[in-house]
């Protein structure tokens, strides 16, 4: 996988995270109206088939390169989750 992707799937999975009712209450602290996460939300699904379009360019054959991508976008969505738990405890007292 080469890192743009990587990078990419990662950014989307944190803008899905803030979008999200929790990662709206966390991050914003409720301020994003049900228009604006809309829009992140769709703003997170380009960059994240921008991601899969960059991992199935890339050298080797096209099945293997989106199965790899599928199989990494497992941890990015634990490390978003984890992102967004961690802001939560430093948030409460």
């Amino acid at each position: 996988m080469n890192w743009i992707s990587a990078l990419c799937g990662q950014s989307a999975m944190l803008m899905f995270v803030a979008a999200s009712h929790r990662g709206n209450r966390i991050f914003w602290h409720d301020r994003l109206t049900e228009p604006q996460r809309r829009i992140l939300k769709s703003c997170a699904a380009v960059v994240l088939l921008l991601s899969l379009a960059l991992q199935t360019l890339s050298d080797g054959t096209v099945i293997l390169n989106m199965i790899e991508w599928i199989l990494l976008a497992g941890p990015e969505i634990m490390i978003a989750t984890l992102a967004c738990s961690f802001r939560e405890s430093l948030v409460r007292p």
